[in-house]
């Protein structure tokens, strides 16, 4: 709340081509494992990483979660923030929240995603994404604008570390 508390989230409406489902081949922690570590941004999301200042990325960890803070590239889409609010005067991108042990509420200036990530099996996970949007203008603008690649782009990588921990090789 102390982040979030300016947000008009009840006039967030759903937006059902931001709302989809994916079947992916990864257990369900290499998942959320995926979306803690941030460190593959650069390599794995080439246009996210074109709207996030990366140098200023910050990740905040508390009971039961984790805040990531995505910082904007300047003259990108960016939060308008209250004054008195804890990052005031900083271009911030998005908010990705991460809370134990299997949601994600990612809070752009146009709105949100909400990710659950359900196990199937241990090879196997569901991810349910829903979107609301409260500025439809800025949905396709800055970092969240482009949830459709950044999944795909987690998917291949998340898949292909699922498949090496099936390697002889990975102990």
């Amino acid at each position: 709340m102390e982040r979030m508390y300016f947000l008009p989230l009840d006039e967030f409406k759903i937006d059902k081509k931001l709302s989809k489902d994916y079947l992916v081949n990864c257990h369900w922690a290499l998942y959320c494992d995926n979306y803690l570590e941030g460190f593959h941004i650069p390599y794995v999301h080439p246009e996210l990483n074109q709207s996030l200042d990366y140098s200023g990325y910050v990740t905040e960890t508390f009971d039961g979660g984790v805040l990531q803070i995505g910082k904007a590239m300047e003259g990108d889409v960016k939060f308008d923030l209250p004054p008195g609010h804890p990052d005031e005067g900083q271009d911030i991108a998005a908010y990705y929240l991460w809370l134990f042990p299997n949601m994600m509420f990612n809070f752009y200036p146009w709105g949100l995603s909400v990710n659950v990530v359900i196990p199937v099996t241990h090879k196997q996970s569901r991810i349910f994404y829903r979107g609301y949007v409260s500025d439809a203008e800025l949905a396709s603008q800055g970092a969240g604008s482009l949830l459709d690649t950044v999944e795909h782009q987690d998917q291949w990588v998340i898949e292909e570390v699922q498949r090496g921990m099936a390697s002889s090789a990975y102990d």
